[in-house]
């Protein structure tokens, strides 16, 4: 699997994803060569790099892949796992494998788009079954926001709110009643809010106002799998089950009927290599919470269970190995520790 791989700019934790390729390789031979940008130059990743730049400050989506098809012939590229402007990459991946370069892209242009706006995710989803998707309303204004909380409050006892596009659950707020205000100013509560709040923040003019959606709020725990797949193929697929309270570890646990709607969405959108896909349980049934087309921030607690699951998706891109995948274990208690290190 000797090859030249390039992320471009991306998140901390590609700091995680190189370790793992290196570890794939020490276990398997023929390490990659390691290549990333980024436009900070003391990228926390940087360290993990056989070759590191900086990203030029480009204004426009054709522009940054015009440097990226540049890059890619200059420094002999031989897979792209983008992070940045992945959808406008994949729109242009004739050119990148008239290259020869591999894009590790896992979607259709098109299918990027309509996975990072949730609400046109829903609507797309729901051709599966409208009973995976959690009772929820699109709102543009504030107006729409006051009719949606109206009609949902009547139907759940509980509401929350999500920008329709964000990244890291950021903006997600949980909808709570009256009182209480303060103790959550004072104690940094990061995701509860009241609706007296939700509503002072929210009324602004029409063409202020971000699209956003409100919705049933689903107790219990939240359920991430981490999917290898494979032109609409799901190979595999880990289920993290995220703890209900801070600083209690994960658990790796085996749920074939989360795994079976893993498997449908993939086929429906048609996903390749890595994705992220989040459920919680409501109304005795799971509900789909995102499609995330990337690498989750916690794929490296899925690595545990016996899959290495940046190394496989790399040698899938190279060379055919589907017989050779590794199985999983089940039932593990996974958690992190950081652990200082000297940059450089």
């Amino acid at each position: 699997m000797t090859a030249t791989v390039w992320f471009n700019h991306g998140f901390s934790s590609l700091h995680n994803i190189c370790g793992l390729l290196r570890q794939g390789a020490a276990e398997h031979g023929r390490r990659p060569r390691i290549v990333l940008s980024h436009s900070n130059p003391d990228f926390v990743a940087r360290p993990q790099a056989d070759l590191f730049f900086t990203e030029p400050d480009l204004p426009d989506d054709s522009a940054y892949v015009d440097w990226c098809l540049e890059t890619v012939r200059r420094r002999q590229i031989d897979v792209l796992w983008p992070s940045r402007r992945a959808a406008a990459l994949a729109a242009r991946r004739d050119e990148l494998e008239a290259l020869g370069a591999r894009l590790l892209c896992p979607a259709s242009p098109e299918v990027h788009e309509l996975l990072e706006d949730k609400a046109a995710c829903y609507r797309a989803a729901a051709s599966l079954d409208p009973e995976l998707i959690p009772l929820h309303r699109v709102a543009r204004t504030f107006g729409e926001f006051e009719r949606a909380v109206e009609e949902l409050s009547a139907l759940t006892p509980r509401l929350c709110l999500k920008p329709a596009k964000s990244l890291f659950g950021l903006g997600f707020k949980i909808l709570t009643g009256p009182g209480g205000e303060l103790a959550a100013f004072l104690g940094g509560d990061p995701v509860r809010a009241s609706l007296a709040e939700a509503r002072a923040k929210l009324d602004v003019p029409d063409e202020a106002f971000r699209k956003l959606l409100v919705m049933e709020y689903l107790e219990g725990p939240e359920f991430s799998l981490d999917c290898l797949a494979l032109d609409g193929r799901l190979l595999r697929a880990s289920v993290r089950e995220k703890p209900l309270a801070a600083g209690r570890p994960e658990r790796l646990i085996r749920d074939e009927e989360l795994v079976g709607w893993a498997e449908r969405l993939t086929r429906l959108f048609k996903l390749s290599w890595i994705v992220n896909i989040q459920f919680r349980r409501g109304r005795g049934r799971p509900r789909l919470l995102e499609i995330n087309p990337r690498m989750a921030g916690g794929l490296y607690f899925s690595c545990l269970a016996g899959i290495n699951y940046p190394y496989w998706a790399l040698r899938l891109a190279l060379e055919p190995c589907e017989d050779q995948l590794p199985d999983q274990l089940y039932d593990l208690q996974v958690a992190e520790v950081h652990v200082p290190f000297i940059y450089r």
